[in-house]
C-alpha cells in the first residue's frame, strides 16, 4: 500500500509575500496527513499541457485540513502561470506526501541550524511552527538568506517568535544590500564552533551544495547534515 494519497485541493487564500513570492492556502480532506519538511507533487494543467510540479508544504502538520504553499513566481514559468492565475474556489490535484527531508527529533546534539535562500524557508517554517513550542532545551537557530529587505518574507512572524521562544535565533541575511541586520551570503554566517549542532539545508543547487561542502570539509558528520536542494 503507498504511503501517499491523491486529493484535490481547494484554494481558499491568495496573497502576495513580496514581489515574486505567492502565499496559497488550499483547503484539502482530512485525511491528508504529512510530516514537517515533506511536499506534495501537483498536477499542473495549462493550455493543453500536464505537468507535475513539487512543492514543499508550509504549513505544520498540526494544521490539518489544509496545504500551505509558498511558491516563487518566475515570468513565463508554466507553473507560475498557472499560480498567478489561480482564483479562489479553483481546484488543483495534489498527491503526498513525499520527501525524506524531516526534523531530527531524537539527535542528542543542542542546537538545530537551519540555512535557507528564498523558498528554501518554506520546510523550515512548517519544522519551526511544529516542534519549537514543545522543545525548550534545544538551540533553533533560522538563518536565512534573500537578495534585499524588500525579499525578506515572514520578517515579522519570525520576529515574534524569537521574542515568544528564547530558544529560537532568527538570522535574517541579505546578499546584495546593506542594512542594519547581517549581510552577505548565508555560508558566511555559519558558526564558528561546528560541532553539537544538526545542520539542514534547503534552496538553490549552488547554496545545498556548497554549503554541505564546507561543513563535511570542516569535519561535520554526515549524518548531521540534510539538504534539499530546489530548481
Amino acid at each position: 500500500m503507498p504511503s501517499f494519497i491523491s486529493f484535490n485541493g481547494t484554494l481558499v487564500q491568495k496573497k502576495s509575500l513580496t514581489s515574486d513570492v505567492l502565499y496559497l492556502s488550499f483547503q484539502v480532506p482530512a485525511e491528508f496527513t504529512f510530516k514537517a519538511g515533506q511536499f506534495v507533487i501537483i498536477t499542473m494543467n495549462l493550455d493543453g499541457q500536464t505537468k507535475p510540479r513539487s512543492y514543499s508544504i508550509l504549513n505544520p502538520p498540526s494544521e490539518s485540513g489544509k496545504v500551505d504553499l509558498c511558491v516563487k513566481i518566475i515570468e513565463g514559468g508554466f507553473a507560475s502561470t498557472l499560480f498567478s492565475a489561480l482564483k479562489v474556489g479553483d481546484v488543483l490535484l495534489m498527491k503526498g506526501p513525499f520527501g525524506h527531508f524531516l526534523f531530527e527529533e531524537h539527535t542528542m546534539n543542542p542546537e538545530h541550524w537551519f540555512i535557507c535562500t528564498g523558498t528554501g524557508v518554506v520546510p523550515f517554517y512548517s519544522m519551526i511552527k511544529e516542534y519549537l513550542p514543545g522543545i525548550k532545551d534545544t538551540k533553533f537557530v533560522l538563518l536565512f538568506g534573500v537578495r534585499s529587505k524588500k525579499d525578506l518574507f515572514f520578517y515579522d512572524e519570525f520576529r515574534q517568535l524569537q521574542q515568544k521562544y528564547p530558544q529560537l535565533v532568527y538570522l535574517p541575511t541579505l546578499s546584495r544590500e546593506q542594512w542594519e541586520g547581517k549581510s552577505g551570503r548565508v555560508q558566511t554566517h555559519l558558526p564558528t564552533d561546528l560541532t553539537g549542532k544538526t545542520f539542514y539545508i534547503c534552496g538553490i543547487k549552488e547554496v545545498v551544495l556548497e554549503t554541505k561542502e564546507y561543513l563535511l570539509s570542516r569535519g561535520v558528520a554526515p549524518e548531521n547534515i540534510k539538504g534539499e536542494r530546489y530548481n
